[in-house]
């Protein structure tokens, strides 16, 4: 019973970190792919420091959403799916 509930837990971490990492990786494939959006940050004078901030402030979204996803599908589908096998 304690295996099963810390591997969930292991599981429900390593979902959060991905898609916080996923949303991390948004502004800089953003920053790749997009003139616009790369031409914003290259001619200021804090482009770097602004470059920085907007991908910790994803990063941080991205936290916040998949530890709310690893919580949720932990708590409501983890006991229903083990007893169903899913």
């Amino acid at each position: 019973m304690l295996e099963e509930a810390l591997s969930r837990l292991i599981e429900g971490i390593l979902s959060g970190i991905g898609v916080g990492f996923i949303f991390y990786l948004y502004p800089v494939v953003r920053h790749t792919f997009s003139d616009k959006y790369r031409y914003k940050f290259r001619f200021e004078d804090d482009g770097k420091l602004r470059f920085r901030n907007e991908t910790i402030k994803y990063l941080k979204i991205g936290f916040f959403y998949g530890f709310t996803y690893g919580f949720i599908m932990g708590t409501i589908i983890g006991p229903f799916g083990s007893q169903n096998g899913i």
